[in-house]
């Protein structure tokens, strides 16, 4: 069975306010109807959780078990209570921009094949 796509005159902006206008069952059927908008959905809390989780177990991995002192540098300048004690939206904001950008700056270089790396 084949599917038929139909093309409407609509911008993106009058389809968001349609969406916005929408309770929260027919938000639920939209996500039924389109699987695909769903990576683009905020997880849910337990997603967030779990993933919350794993960095914390990856960061105590690191940091072989020795919990981080609240005077010790945590990001930046930042020690673990500067960063605690900002508001959410600016330690969000802290996350979006790289601290140390120089290895984005590194030359690429070509290998041969062969070669191993130095770990």
């Amino acid at each position: 069975m084949s599917q038929s796509v139909v093309s409407l005159p609509v911008s993106v902006e009058q389809i968001a306010a349609a969406i916005r206008q929408m309770p929260p069952a027919e938000r639920k059927r939209l996500l039924d109807l389109v699987p695909e908008l769903r990576q683009f959905a905020p997880r849910t809390l337990d997603e967030a959780r779990t993933s919350a989780a794993s960095v914390r177990a990856d960061v105590q991995q690191a940091l072989a078990g020795q919990a981080l002192s609240s005077t010790d540098p945590f990001l930046g300048d930042l020690t673990l209570d500067q960063y605690l004690a900002l508001p959410d939206e600016e330690r969000a904001r802290l996350w979006e921009t790289p601290i140390d950008a120089t290895w984005i700056e590194a030359e690429e270089r070509d290998v041969r094949s062969d070669t191993l790396s130095a770990r």
